[in-house]
């Protein structure tokens, strides 16, 4: 991933070209490009999705252990008979789960988006029909250049705000759609085999 790749020409052929020449233009005229900055405001609105379903998921589980506390007064007090400890154990455990995977998960992503952005770096994608080319650059300075086909990543997803490609289960590179035209949109979507967006009348 840290191999020195040549970056691709984006000049137009002149007049009496050679074929070579005609076709390393035609493939760069069906190149997309994009920067993206990763810094704190970009994680987190990549991470908006989850982090709402992990802080429902404590909810839930304080709501369930609050139950539990309540039944137990009143079943100790013998204003509710219950015939077993099943649904009160039911709501001590889930409510403990719930609360405890929300928590750490949270806390988890809270110590991996720091670590990673305490090394600013800047991604630069270079999408073509076949694959992309990434290079990466830290404190300004370029560190390495990355050529992937679209068929080594474990997942490619389109989001509201981004286009997402996983090359494993932790990590993600994100695409602002912001930063692309409807037509880059549109062209990278075929690229990335995913699903034509009906066009904005």
């Amino acid at each position: 991933m840290s191999e020195e790749l040549q970056e691709k020409g984006t000049e137009q052929p002149a007049v009496g070209a050679s074929p070579a020449d005609s076709e390393q233009s035609a493939q760069d005229s069906s190149c997309v490009k994009a920067r993206v900055t990763v810094d704190a405001a970009l994680q987190k609105r990549i991470s908006k999705n989850s982090r709402i379903v992990l802080l429902c998921a404590m909810i839930v589980g304080i709501v369930m252990l609050i139950a539990y506390v309540a039944l137990y007064v009143v079943s100790e007090e013998g204003l509710v008979v219950l015939e077993d400890d099943f649904l009160l154990d039911l709501l001590l455990w889930a409510g403990a789960i719930l609360f405890a995977v929300g928590l750490m998960s949270l806390i988890m992503s809270g110590m991996t988006n720091r670590k990673q952005l305490s090394l600013a770096f800047v991604n630069e994608y270079e999408f073509y029909p076949e694959g992309l080319v990434i290079n990466d650059y830290r404190a300004g300075e370029h560190v390495s250049t990355a050529r992937l086909r679209y068929s080594d990543f474990e997942k490619i997803r389109e989001s509201r705000e981004f286009f997402l490609l996983y090359p494993n289960r932790v990590t993600v590179y994100p695409v602002d759609k912001a930063l692309l035209t409807e037509e880059e949109c549109a062209q990278l979507r075929a690229m990335l085999h995913l699903p034509a967006k009906p066009k904005k009348k």
